[in-house]
């Protein structure tokens, strides 16, 4: 099956840093983490120690699409991959990203706006230039997991393209507010 080129794109990658969440040394974990376990385990402690650490769904889905190399589609992480191996790490990060996609689809829209603003907030980035990027280079494109069904793919793009139309009404009439409103003084 080709990958659409929506998914192709790593311009989201390019533009944002994230500040990656720490990892238990392996003398840390529990014992016998992740020998017979399999995926699922690895993908608990994942959801546990790296994105429970993110502020929310949206920002999950951002930085696991960032760790999934856009030409293997395999996801890397430079501790996870080291200390549990390509594959597990693939496997795991995989299925977290799945189950913070489906999370995301059932995300009613004012929570992506809620969310939205939360992740620019995050970044410590300028909101003005996420939303014009973002708009620009249709960068989340490139977060939906390899193998979602389009029209839910399709659902996700268009509930964070109305997001970012909310957030930047929403920041234009803040500004022009603050703007005519008279000095004390």
């Amino acid at each position: 099956m080709a990958i659409p080129p929506e998914q192709k794109r790593s311009d989201a990658q390019a533009s944002t840093k994230f500040f990656p969440p720490e990892f238990l040394p392996p003398e840390k974990l529990p014992a016998g983490f992740g020998e017979t376990s399999g995926f699922d385990d690895l993908s608990s402690y994942i959801n546990r120690t790296v994105l429970g650490t993110l502020p929310n769904d949206l920002t999950r889905m951002i930085y696991l699409a960032s760790l999934r190399d856009c030409n293997s589609g395999m996801y890397l992480h430079p501790e996870l991959s080291r200390q549990r191996g390509i594959q597990a790490a693939d496997g795991g990060l995989r299925i977290c990203h799945e189950q913070v996609f489906r999370r995301l689809l059932t995300t009613r829209l004012p929570e992506y706006v809620l969310q939205l603003q939360e992740y620019i907030r995050y970044t410590r980035s300028e909101v003005l230039t996420v939303l014009k990027t973002w708009k620009s280079l249709e960068a989340y494109r490139a977060t939906a997991p390899i193998g979602a069904l389009a029209t839910s793919a399709e659902l996700y793009f268009l509930n964070i393209a109305i997001a970012l139309e909310i957030v930047g009404k929403q920041t234009l009439g803040d500004q022009e507010s603050l703007v005519g409103r008279p000095t004390v003084g």
